[in-house]
């Protein structure tokens, strides 16, 4: 009997696979970094929530959509801490919950865009270089929320 070959994923599928890699990574090191996390299925995507609490006390919840990734960087910004349980991918980034600092540029629109690798915004206009398929390993999901984690830490408030 001939073995019937397995229907190619979707490219959604091999999406989603990648994401749910990296935020079981970023799950495994929760302890240590001291955030939060949710994953929420969106259908054809994933979006991850990282509640993280920054060196003034000051709670943020980042929100990263990840429709398409690796072939595009996810949409990185910042949601109202208090709706970090019943974020979804509807939930709408809020200016006023951002922080502030260097490497916050407030007037490129109606939204900070923050100068973090590994996130559409950075790469937007020519601003930044670095994003191909597959990622450099430092422009990956993993190490976006690392990134901003340590800005929070050190930077902004």
């Amino acid at each position: 009997m001939a073995a019937v070959p397995l229907p190619e994923p979707t490219p959604e599928e091999e999406s989603k696979t990648l994401v749910r890699i990296e935020f079981e990574q970023l799950e495994a090191q929760s302890d240590f970094f001291g955030w939060q996390l949710r994953l929420v299925d969106a259908g054809d995507f994933y979006v991850i929530f990282a509640r993280i609490a920054g060196r003034s006390g000051r709670v943020f919840v980042l929100k990263l959509d990840c429709d398409d990734y690796w072939q595009i960087a996810p949409l990185s910004g910042f949601i109202k801490p208090e709706l970090f349980e019943s974020a979804d991918e509807s939930t709408p980034f809020n200016r006023d919950s951002y922080p502030t600092g260097d490497y916050v540029d407030y007037g490129r629109g109606p939204l900070p865009v923050f100068c973090i690798k590994g996130h559409r915004d950075y790469y937007a206009g020519g601003w930044h270089t670095g994003w191909s398929v597959p990622p450099p390993h430092d422009h990956r999901l993993y190490h976006h929320v690392v990134n901003v984690r340590n800005a929070l830490l050190d930077r902004w408030n």
